[in-house]
């Protein structure tokens, strides 16, 4: 698939003036927990209205990988990474790394080239290596996989996060299926095992967003993750 500046047909409204490199949103279980003492989930009880109304919606279910959140941002001149905070510190074999993908004179020329003076943050996953304890069980050392970019302030399609993955050679998180939540409650219950890993282990679980972009009335991005922790006493009740 070849990038060119036509193919950037995103709506951007942020200007650069003022502009920071904003932190990736606290994505929220499905539903509330107990507050009588067990903390555990309590199904059906759904945290967020807007979920309520669109679990019967398609959702798009992509694999959660067990690593730390960082972000690649490109302020229109130079390319800078960050961690889950400004304050976050990144483990040096994961900022090597980094430096070697993002961090050479082609990339940045990618950077014009594509997105010229916008901004724009590549949310995704350190994993890999010494990162978290399984990190090793998904590959021996540390890298990035992609799972959201954003241009201005708005969040382009899956289409856009596979090209802009293949641009940089790197990797995107997968679409395991698309369908209803209960599908994807469904799935994690049955403790799959991970697809992004390169030995046998079990998946983290899923994050799951509508098909279409939207956000609920009080502005937040609807999107939801599905951990199997979480869900596993619904598993055994099964």
């Amino acid at each position: 698939m070849c990038l060119n500046a036509a193919v950037i047909a995103v709506c951007i409204t942020q200007s650069k003036e003022g502009y920071s490199m904003r932190t990736y949103e606290k994505i929220e279980t499905i539903f509330n927990r107990d507050t009588t003492g067990t903390k555990k989930l309590i199904l059906g009880d759904f945290r967020n209205e807007t979920v309520e109304f669109l679990k019967d919606a398609e959702w798009v279910f992509t694999e959660k990988i067990d690593g730390t959140n960082i972000r690649i941002y490109w302020d229109g001149h130079k390319v800078e990474f960050g961690g889950r905070t400004d304050n976050a510190e990144i483990p040096r074999p994961l900022l090597d790394s980094l430096n070697k993908i993002f961090g050479t004179t082609e990339t940045e020329e990618l950077f014009e080239q594509i997105f010229g003076e916008k901004n724009v943050i590549l949310f995704g996953e350190g994993y890999g290596g010494r990162i978290q304890g399984v990190g090793n069980e998904y590959r021996p050392d540390e890298s990035f996989i992609l799972f959201d970019v954003l241009i201005g302030e708005n969040y382009q399609t899956r289409e856009w996060v596979e090209k802009t993955a293949q641009m940089f050679g790197i990797k995107a998180v997968p679409v395991l299926f698309t369908g209803p939540l209960q599908a994807g409650i469904d799935y994690v219950c049955g403790h799959p095992k991970s697809v992004v890993a390169m030995k046998d282990t079990y998946m983290e679980g899923v994050v799951a967003r509508p098909k279409v972009e939207l956000k609920d009335r009080c502005g937040r991005r609807v999107i939801v993750k599905i951990k199997w922790k979480d869900f596993k006493d619904f598993a055994k009740e099964n």
